[in-house]
């Protein structure tokens, strides 16, 4: 007998699993089918002998209580998604050393008036610049709204006249929006280290997006689940499951199937037919539409376009080791670290595009916020670093394993030689993933772990305003780092909340 549902999600990432528990929640009959053994995707941990790593996550805010409760926090709440979390005690460190010594070391705490008066001893005279920051994330806050309010379709005069600095950040960069509010270059070299969570140079990234994550941070602060993400995935598929989802593991989505022009089921690589109308891929486009739409001529042009038109976004290199010592044995003091030769976001953006010249890096170590993170004196610790171009194209099977071990050592010997700290005689356990180990296991073109890369014509602000306008095929709809609101774990989540309750929307009105 072929299975009916209300709505089939592909792929139990971020994206997939929110959409699923919403829709399931609002009463829609949903099937998730997930190819992998487990839920979330890059939300996951895995075990190397008496090690759980965390596999991705960094840090997320708006799980704090009160006013620090942001948008995440309260839509957790709102599902009754329940995880235990940490918080984190400073926002970042940052530390920019070249051949010519230390420029700068800076350890920015969390909480505005503590981050003010910190910012103030760094670049004294800067607090004016700074409140004119707050006061525009206050207005981008109060923008963004509207947009809600009136679906991505907002009266060009109401933004003139009501939110007329919100409208002008709306095409901004974020370089140019710190010159707009007079921002001090020291502030600037400070407040770009976070540019490496965004994917792109300051000069290109929009100014809505950047602002929003620094002032979500600075003032909410930041977070981790206890348990590592999976934490989250598997709280999110519990709550799924409770509302009556059902979920398919080690299957795999081999066909989405269409009828008289719209999305009609989906076929698994087993054999299994599912009838639905609506489809909601956590998949890139690029390989929904180049190996699973059983009509690829009903695929509009401008969809086509649009896909060829956009470039990976960040892809991602990350070292996980086990140390057989604890951090204070060490010498580790900091939770997370970026470490950089220059200030300059362009600078370190261009140096991303090949091994030869990419030795950025963001060093984290997880008992600074968990102590039991790992087992009595050791140590679980992670260095990560980002590709803004197909950096590993040339590599062979034959050389894969040599190639990555070296430029994992030296990452390793830049971390120590930066710190003081020699780790890699405390090695234990050591994880290695390139992007062609992401590409792998997410399916994920390049290894792309940032969704397509958020050029100026292709930002957060415009993807928003052009969203009603852009549908694809009738039924089909694309959640995760490469949708609306792109990369990252608040909209990865939020992008599946939308689109479940679109999806509703579309059934309650009979379209």
């Amino acid at each position: 007998m072929v299975k009916k549902y209300d709505l089939v999600v592909v792929g139990a990432g971020n994206g997939g699993l929110m959409a699923a528990c919403r829709a399931s929640l609002m009463g829609l009959k949903t099937l998730v089918i997930e190819k992998h053994n487990l839920p979330g995707g890059c939300a996951t941990s895995f075990r190397r002998g008496r090690f759980e790593f965390e596999a991705t996550l960094h840090e997320v805010s708006d799980f704090g209580e009160g006013p620090a409760r942001g948008l995440l926090g309260h839509l957790f709440d709102e599902l009754g998604i329940e995880v235990e979390w940490l918080p984190i005690p400073d926002a970042f460190r940052v530390i920019v050393e070249s051949e010519k010594g230390r420029e700068l070391d800076a350890t920015v705490p969390h909480g505005r008036d503590k981050f003010i008066a910190y910012m103030e001893s760094q670049c004294p005279g800067c607090t004016p610049a700074l409140n004119r920051f707050f006061e525009a994330c206050s207005e981008i806050d109060e923008g963004l709204e509207y947009l809600g309010l009136c679906r991505g379709k907002p009266d060009p005069e109401v933004l003139r006249t009501r939110y007329s600095n919100f409208a002008r950040l709306c095409g901004a960069s974020v370089m140019e929006a710190w010159k707009a509010i007079e921002m001090p270059q020291r502030c600037i070299d400070i407040l770009s280290a976070y540019w490496p969570y965004q994917g792109g140079d300051l000069y290109t990234l929009d100014a809505v997006r950047y602002f929003k994550m620094l002032d979500s941070y600075l003032s909410n602060g930041a977070y981790l689940p206890k348990m590592r993400s999976h934490e989250i995935s598997v709280a999110i598929e519990k709550r799924a499951r409770q509302f009556g989802c059902d979920f398919w593991y080690n299957r795999e989505v081999a066909k989405i199937i269409t009828h008289k022009g719209r999305i009609s089921g989906v076929v698994t690589a087993d054999g299994e037919v599912v009838r639905t109308s609506h489809v909601i891929s956590n998949v890139f486009p690029h390989v929904v539409y180049s190996k699973l739409i059983d009509d690829p001529s009903l695929i509009p042009e401008y969809e086509l376009k649009k896909a060829n038109a956009r470039t990976f976004g960040g892809r991602g290199f990350t070292i996980l080791m086990g140390l057989d010592k604890s951090p204070e044995e060490l010498g580790i003091k900091d939770y997370n670290v970026f470490i950089s030769i220059s200030p300059d976001s362009a600078t370190m953006y261009r140096r991303c595009f090949s091994r030869e010249t990419n030795n950025n890096l963001a060093a984290t170590c997880l008992n600074i916020v968990n102590p039991n993170a790992s087992p009595e004196g050791t140590t679980h610790f992670g260095i990560t670093c980002l590709f803004t171009d197909e950096g590993w194209g040339d590599v062979t099977p034959e050389n894969y394993t040599a190639i990555k071990r070296e430029y994992a050592l030296n990452l390793i010997k830049r971390y120590e030689d930066t710190m003081g700290i020699r780790i890699r005689d405390s090695i234990e356990e050591l994880v290695i993933a390139t992007p062609i180990t992401f590409a792998r296991y997410l399916g994920s073109p390049q290894g792309a772990i940032y969704g397509y890369f958020s050029d100026r014509w292709d930002g957060m602000i415009a993807r928003t305003f052009s969203e009603s306008m852009e549908q694809t095929i009738p039924g089909l709809k694309f959640v995760g780092s490469h949708g609306v609101r792109l990369s990252g774990y608040l909209p990865t989540y939020t992008s599946g909340d939308l689109a479940a309750k679109q999806v509703m929307g579309e059934i309650a009105g009979g379209r």
